[in-house]
């Protein structure tokens, strides 16, 4: 499954839940959309955006804040095959968090915890056992990426550490 949100918390009294939207895709939250939360199904009944990257959900079958509440934290899946092919070299979010980061010299660098979206590139948020590690996300920097092994290699410029 892609994760393509994270619950933030509840909003409102009817069961609405905040998401923080974590897909390029926008139409993953339209209304008769189906994401999965806990390995159950949720159909959206409704959907707005928000502020920035939120948007307000109604899904089926969450009624009340004590429901949508306890869906805080919760990630917002939905199947990869409902995800369009991408051209070679570009990759959906989804892909990769999570991955496993070397230098190209052999070095780990940690995991991908979040990507920044800026105005010319992402950037990688890196999280190891040196701390944390600021990639921008360009041909000169990621030398290579395998989404099977969950592997990115990379070049550290001067100045990335």
């Amino acid at each position: 499954m892609a994760v393509v949100g994270r619950v933030l918390g509840s909003h409102g009294v009817h069961g609405e839940v905040r998401a923080q939207v974590l897909t390029e895709l926008p139409h993953r939250f339209d209304p008769g959309e189906t994401l999965y939360l806990q390995g159950e199904s949720f159909s959206i009944r409704s959907s707005s955006r928000s502020k920035g990257d939120t948007v307000i959900l109604k899904l089926e079958g969450i009624d009340g804040p004590a429901a949508a509440r306890k869906l805080t934290g919760q990630e917002l899946l939905a199947p990869p095959e409902d995800s369009p092919d991408l051209p070679d070299g570009e990759y959906f979010h989804y892909q990769l968090i999570g991955m496993q980061v070397f230098t190209e010299a052999g070095e780990d660098l940690g995991q991908i915890m979040e990507i920044i979206i800026t105005g010319s590139n992402d950037v990688y948020v890196v999280s190891g056992p040196t701390g944390e590690v600021l990639l921008p996300a360009i041909s000169q920097v990621v030398l290579g990426v395998d989404t099977e092994q969950g592997v990115m290699r990379v070049r550290l410029m001067e100045g990335l550490r």
